[in-house]
């Protein structure tokens, strides 16, 4: 298994989203085309659209905030040192850690004495304490905003 496999390509799109947001000083709006932008320098091919699906969901889950108008955009829903690498996991892959991945029914049959569920289940939630410790502002900082440079209306015109 490759490193960044335990997580799907929609939690990648929002922590990156998330951390990109995060780079801007306060009050600065972040727009779609610009995170669109900047997420296509990481990834070449990455989709506009999955991207706009994601924000949007990061927004109803008040990770993000959206501020309507022509000259609006995203802003944080709170601090990036309130928001946790756990926060996104749990609004966009969704956490259930009481759910026994051996029952083909909704609720396992012996939950509570399957020692092996038991164990796991301390696995799970030590992962998830590991990802409550690592903040946005954490992953903000070390984020270099190079977006392709604009052509200047003189070396458009020369052309």
């Amino acid at each position: 298994m490759a490193s960044g496999q335990f997580f799907s390509q929609r939690f990648s799109y929002g922590l990156h989203a998330l951390a990109y947001v995060a780079t801007k000083p306060a009050g600065e709006l972040t727009t779609l085309p610009e995170l669109a932008e900047w997420l296509m320098t990481i990834w070449p091919n990455a989709s506009d659209t999955y991207l706009s699906n994601v924000v949007q969901r990061l927004a109803r889950g008040r990770l993000l905030r959206s501020h309507r108008g022509i000259s609006g955009g995203y802003s944080l829903g709170r601090s990036a040192e309130k928001i946790s690498v756990r926060d996104i996991v749990e609004l966009l892959e969704g956490i259930e850690t009481t759910h026994c991945g051996l029952s083909l029914d909704d609720e396992c049959p012996v939950m509570g004495r399957c020692s092996i569920q038991r164990k796991m289940a301390r696995l799970e939630e030590g992962f998830l304490q590991s990802l409550a410790e690592l903040t946005i502002a954490e992953l903000a900082k070390d984020i270099r905003l190079t977006l392709p440079r604009k052509k200047s209306s003189e070396e458009t015109a020369q052309k």
